[in-house]
């Protein structure tokens, strides 16, 4: 992936909208609790976008020049269209090879499907040849039956988005 694709961190009330981003391939840090002090620190520290619903804090980050997000629509579309709006993102893409981890944020490297037996479900293991693996945690992805699901979303995403 390019290095001028924007990095997020994203607070702690935005938890479903992280994972979205991970699985476009956005890499977006997320933590279930973390003060504001702290999430201001880690956005100017590893130079992220700060995504939030809380108004307090997107005035305190804006004060001191962070680049912030205030959300405010309630579905993952609308949020993810207010993002793309702000800093200038469209065409949205489902590509497993920039996928992160929907878990730890880790990125995702392609495996061979003999190293999984025994480590997926069987009826899954003989069904798919392409797996993928978190490089942090070892979560095992594979397109299953909510990719299709995904990929509708993305596009219900780029047709709002034109």
């Amino acid at each position: 992936m390019s290095e001028l694709r924007p990095t997020f961190v994203v607070d702690a009330m935005l938890g479903n909208l992280s994972r979205k981003l991970r699985i476009l391939g956005f890499d977006s840090k997320y933590f279930s609790s973390i003060e504001d002090k702290q999430l201001i620190e880690l956005a100017k520290k590893e130079n992220r976008v700060i995504v939030t619903k809380d108004e307090a804090l997107a005035k305190t980050a804006d004060k001191i020049s962070i680049p912030i997000v205030l959300i405010r629509g309630d579905n993952e579309i609308s949020q993810i269209i207010e993002i793309a709006t702000k800093i200038g993102l469209s065409n949205f893409i489902m590509d497993t090879n920039s996928a992160r981890c929907v878990n730890c944020n880790g990125r995702l490297e392609s495996v061979e499907k003999s190293r999984l037996e025994n480590k997926v479900p069987t009826g899954v293991y003989q069904r798919q040849d392409q797996f993928w693996i978190c490089v942090d945690c070892q979560k095992i992805y594979w397109i299953g039956t909510h990719f299709k699901k995904l990929q509708e979303f993305v596009s219900r995403l780029n047709q709002r988005l034109r």
